[in-house]
């Protein structure tokens, strides 16, 4: 009994819980002492609160962002402060941003690629995608890349056979960067593939988000990992401080195999990912197969945050490239994003996309919490004629996020936005395609978690054949779903339609 009650109270769960539970309790002690006999402490939390504000405010953040924070903190000004610096603050401490800039540097000196090069390749790219290419190009010195086969996966249920098939062919190394990854069927089988790859001399390289795998990777798993000789850091480590950065996660799904193959996609490392395990009825999620140049982009991205997260091992990046044979069509262009490091480049990428597509844009996403620039962006395209469908699920995984979903649809349907439910479940695949002729597949969901907290990946299509692959999918996908009408979404009592604006108002924080 004690051993079991030792255990739980050491859980990264209760660390967390306990940590923020003592600061607030901390707080409330102070602000009751401090009321009890000083009536004028309350003008001092309330100035507190206003500096608070003018801080949040004069960041360089999303307008939402901080209207939110603003309201929350001057309606409640001791709790709101205490919440906004326990979860709120978009804030990397200087040593980690010493460590992304060092690793930033030398990540963008291997992937720029010359001025000539681009030009050469920029002829034969689609005009209104070429935008988008010179805007990831020029943000962060993500390049366009030839000679790259891709295999789209409309299931993960196909795409990880092929994954694991691909690691027991490993013959140099294996690179995985995972939200989540939960015990079962399919993690049994990769863990085993991982240990018997390392025991026969391919070095073996693991990253997992260590609030994502909160509940899910034991312990035993990951000594198992590194008794056998596998690499295994944890991103964004809980630990007992009172400076917390949770809301800044490692959202990426990044799979490299020796420097040839690489895959990414919405799929983490789970049962319900395959549907071996049934949650939210049918699991869709898509993925994809990279194998040719632009392999090296994602090996790139990997390191880089190895780099960041083992700061005591020396890497020497081009021990890791690779040269691979392809004659593949069309363009790819993999990029990554998050907080204080190519801020907000997959936002910036889709609202390229949507604003430069001229006959449609078709997109699924789990959550569809908008910003007022996608949003607008969404609204502007429908209205000047684009066909514009978005597939979210039926069967939701956060009810209060579903409804924060369904508090966008008015403006949207208004507008000529078609939305769809996934009438089989939950669908989880993050994509866009546009015009037949370039797409995006990744994990950024399309809210402001993805957009400003998070750290996510994935990759540009131009051109490549994958493209019709993924719009052949989405039409069939439409196929299982139901059009939202917009009696449905107008005939809502007085409650929800409260209920919906208070959850518009708070979207950003969640």
């Amino acid at each position: 009994m004690f051993r079991k009650l030792l255990k739980l109270l050491s859980h990264k769960a209760a660390i967390t819980v306990f940590s923020f539970l003592l600061q607030i309790a901390l707080v409330v002690l102070i602000a009751l002492y401090a009321l009890s006999y000083f009536w004028w402490i309350w003008f001092i939390f309330l100035f507190i609160g206003f500096c608070v504000c003018i801080y949040v405010i004069s960041r360089d953040i999303n307008t939402g962002y901080k209207l939110s924070w603003c309201m929350l903190i001057m309606t409640i000004p001791t709790f709101g402060v205490m919440i906004y610096l326990f979860i709120g603050r978009q804030h990397t401490p200087r040593r980690v941003r010493k460590r992304f800039k060092k690793a930033s540097d030398a990540s963008q000196v291997l992937l720029n690629m010359s001025n000539a090069q681009f030009e050469a390749e920029r002829a034969s790219l689609n005009p209104t995608g070429t935008t988008c290419a010179d805007l990831i190009l020029n943000s962060a010195s993500y390049p366009v890349y030839g000679n790259t086969e891709t295999e789209y996966y409309p299931l993960g249920d196909k795409m990880f056979p092929n994954l694991i098939d691909d690691l027991r062919s490993a013959k140099r190394f294996i690179f995985m960067e995972y939200f989540i990854i939960d015990k079962g069927e399919l993690w049994t089988e990769i863990e085993e593939v991982l240990r018997e790859r390392v025991k026969a001399g391919v070095d073996v390289r693991l990253i997992y988000d260590d609030v994502g795998c909160m509940f899910t990777l034991p312990k035993k798993s990951i000594k198992r990992l590194r008794a056998d000789g596998v690499k295994v850091v944890p991103f964004n480590k809980i630990t007992f401080s009172f400076d917390m950065r949770l809301n800044n996660r490692s959202h990426r799904k990044i799979t490299v195999i020796d420097g040839e193959i690489a895959y990414t996609g919405g799929a983490n490392i789970a049962d319900e990912y395959v549907n071996k395990k049934i949650r939210y009825g049918h699991w869709k999620d898509t993925g994809m197969r990279f194998r040719g140049e632009a392999v090296w982009s994602f090996t790139v991205m990997f390191l880089s945050f190895w780099h960041i997260l083992d700061k005591d091992t020396e890497l020497r990046y081009t021990d890791y490239a690779s040269q691979t044979d392809s004659t593949a069509v069309g363009y790819v262009q993999p990029l990554s994003s998050g907080p204080g490091r190519n801020d907000h480049l997959i936002q910036s990428a889709y609202i390229n996309m949507i604003s430069t597509a001229k006959r449609y844009v078709y997109i699924t996403t789990p959550y569809l919490v908008l910003d007022n620039e996608i949003q607008t962006a969404l609204v502007n395209a429908a209205k000047a004629g684009v066909d514009v469908r978005i597939v979210i699920p039926k069967v939701p995984d956060k009810k209060t996020i579903y409804l924060a979903t369904k508090s966008f649809m008015p403006i949207l349907n208004k507008a000529g936005v078609r939305i769809y439910t996934y009438s089989p479940g939950f669908i989880h695949a993050k994509m866009m395609i546009v015009d037949d002729d370039r797409a995006f597949i990744g994990t950024c969901n399309m809210d402001y978690r993805s957009f400003y907290l998070h750290y996510e990946c994935g990759a540009m299509l131009y051109g490549v054949e994958s493209v019709s692959d993924m719009k052949t999918d989405f039409i069939s996908t439409l196929g299982e779903s139901h059009e939202v009408t917009p009696e449905e979404i107008n005939n809502v009592t007085v409650f929800t339609r409260l209920a919906r604006s208070i959850l518009r108002l708070l979207a950003p924080m969640m």
